[in-house]
């Protein structure tokens, strides 16, 4: 064998060498290497989530009218989570300022904001739809604002400028 072809093979095997380790990187390893372990600590949107898995039971409802004062409205419901983020919201509220019972029934899925303590509705979607005014003060386009402990979950809805409409107190059954 001559210098030049032990040249060349080393050459060849380097190069050879080099595509079969690019090949062999495996892309979600790389990615994940670089974005670190997911956040699971305290406050982290996957804590938020385990914290509010699971069903709760409406409380109170009160709307909040534009300067500020709260009404109490006759409503009752059942909301639950589960593990992928989905939301199913079922009730009724007894409005005075409405003739008839409003029937409340969504599900869809949600994201969480842990730092903001917000949520905002992805899909939810309902195969009862209500006439929009009637439940402008909760409808399923505005934000929502949560205050979450082990066995009391509240929260109040706000407007495009950040204004409370309503503030809903959900309990564990």
């Amino acid at each position: 064998m001559t210098k030049r072809s032990i040249g060349l093979t080393l050459v060849l095997g380097l190069v050879a060498g080099a595509f079969s380790a690019n090949g062999c990187v495996q892309p979600n390893s790389v990615r994940a290497g670089r974005m670190g372990a997911p956040n699971t600590g305290p406050g982290s949107v996957t804590a938020e989530r385990k914290a509010l898995e699971g069903s709760w039971t409406l409380v109170s409802l009160e709307m909040v009218d534009e300067q500020g004062a709260r009404r109490a409205v006759k409503a009752s419901g059942q909301l639950s989570y589960d593990a992928y983020s989905n939301m199913k919201i079922q009730g009724i509220i007894e409005d005075p300022a409405n003739p008839k019972p409003i029937v409340i029934d969504y599900e869809g899925r949600i994201f969480i904001d842990p730092v903001k303590h917000e949520f905002y509705p992805a899909d939810l979607k309902t195969d009862k739809p209500v006439e929009p005014s009637q439940i402008a003060a909760v409808s399923p386009e505005k934000v929502r604002r949560y205050e979450l402990t082990p066995d009391s979950f509240v929260v109040t809805y706000l407007d495009a400028a950040a204004k409370p409409t309503a503030v809903a107190r959900w309990k564990r059954p």
